[in-house]
């Protein structure tokens, strides 16, 4: 019989964000969420349940009866001294949303996908404990949470119907005097319904200017780029779009200066 160890499998990101339902939290919930996987060291979530006595004289068997339940949740997480993302994130005073995928799902990064479980726990952060300073030992911190409605365990993830998230460029290389190549990455959630061509390049002379639609032949996530003028400099947002329109712009990448 196969023992099964979380290391590679879980998947734990955390929300400020409501979900649509705590028992179906939508997949574009999930993809919203803030990653915080890489910096899980340990995290403690349970409920618990209580009986309550209710013997009576005609029977020496004391019986009883199913009481309250309580829940606690306590994490302990990495520090990093170039993305500090898991300390700044959990805030003492923080309500949220934690979302626990065990033994991981089929989407980015072990994320749960519709149709796969997911645990969602409300938290209220109580407190984040930096640990001890110590020679040759990583930084690391411990959060403790109050957890103020009764978490889903179980529940299941239901399909959303919102838009992309945005996708980020990942680079951008003038390959001629008048084309340019943005390789970019996939949004988080992808959503139903996608439009050809399901990507769309903007670009500006300036980076705060105004974004126009770029003339684009879009392989995967790969987008050529004609009509830019030799010498001229550009900035490029991307963005995703399926049945329930436009995403949101990508963040803006450059100066890229044509040959």
């Amino acid at each position: 019989m196969a023992r099964i160890i979380p290391n590679e499998k879980t998947w734990v990101a955390f929300s400020t964000s409501a979900p649509a339902s705590l028992s179906a939290p939508t997949d574009t919930n999930l993809a919203a969420a803030t990653e915080l996987t890489a910096f899980v060291i340990s995290i403690s979530a349970q409920t618990q349940g209580n009986t309550v006595p209710t013997p009576s004289l005609d029977s020496l068997f004391e019986t009883n009866t199913p009481g309250t339940v309580q829940a606690s949740f306590t994490g302990d997480f990495y520090r990093d001294d170039a993305d500090d993302l898991a300390w700044e994130t959990l805030l003492r005073g923080t309500v949220g949303y934690f979302y626990i995928s065990r033994f991981g799902g089929s989407g980015t990064n072990q994320r749960p996908i519709a149709g796969e479980s997911v645990e969602v726990w409300p938290v209220a952060v109580t407190a984040r404990t930096a640990g001890p300073m110590t020679s040759n030992t990583v930084q690391t911190f411990t959060m403790t949470a109050a957890v103020p409605t009764q978490p889903v365990e179980d529940a299941v993830v239901a399909a959303g119907s919102g838009v992309p998230t945005a996708p980020s460029i990942a680079l951008v290389t003038a390959t001629a005097a008048t084309t340019a190549l943005v390789d970019f990455n996939a949004p988080a959630y992808v959503g139903a319904g996608l439009t050809s061509p399901f990507y769309a390049v903007y670009k500006s002379a300036t980076l705060g200017g105004s974004y126009t639609l770029c003339t684009a032949t879009i392989t995967g996530t790969t987008a050529a780029v004609t009509g830019l003028t030799s010498a001229s400099t550009s900035y490029f947002k991307v963005l995703a779009h399926n049945a329930a329109g436009d995403g949101p712009q990508s963040a803006a990448f450059g100066p890229v200066t044509q040959p």
